[in-house]
């Protein structure tokens, strides 16, 4: 089991960072990975974990505690994951459009955590999506 919540990569012009501030303004409720990711020995993530929400520097932003989690081929993602991921898509067309173009930007870290250096996106390519809330500081 993932130990934080973190997003984007390093060198993403900001990504990680604008993600963390849509989560904290309570815009971004879901995030989606690749499932073929996880074949690194990572866990998928589980209802009630509750993650610290930090940027690439370690800084902590909150906790954050996953709600829903399912597994999804990439052509059926639908417009809820869109507006769930806050990041002001309008529909599942530009939601799809953005991530195949950063999936595609990091298909060789998505190799070498498969273990497979031919890997390619497919269009029915099982995608991870976590549902989670912001919780309250106590």
């Amino acid at each position: 089991m993932a130990d934080t919540m973190e997003f984007g990569y390093d060198g993403d012009d900001g990504l990680g960072d604008r993600l963390i501030k849509a989560v904290l303004a309570g815009e971004k409720t879901a995030t989606s990975s690749l499932a073929v990711e996880y074949l690194s020995g990572e866990a998928l993530p589980q209802v009630g974990a509750k993650l610290p929400l930090v940027d690439h520097a370690g800084n902590v932003y909150g906790v954050v505690e996953t709600t829903r989690v399912t597994i999804i081929p990439l052509d059926l993602v639908g417009d809820d994951v869109a507006h769930d991921e806050g990041e002001g898509f309008t529909d599942v067309t530009e939601w799809r459009e953005a991530h195949v173009k950063f999936w595609h930007e990091v298909a060789h870290l998505t190799r070498e955590d498969c273990g497979d250096p031919q890997w390619e996106l497919r269009e029915r390519e099982p995608v991870v999506v976590e549902w989670f809330r912001l919780l309250p500081i106590l």
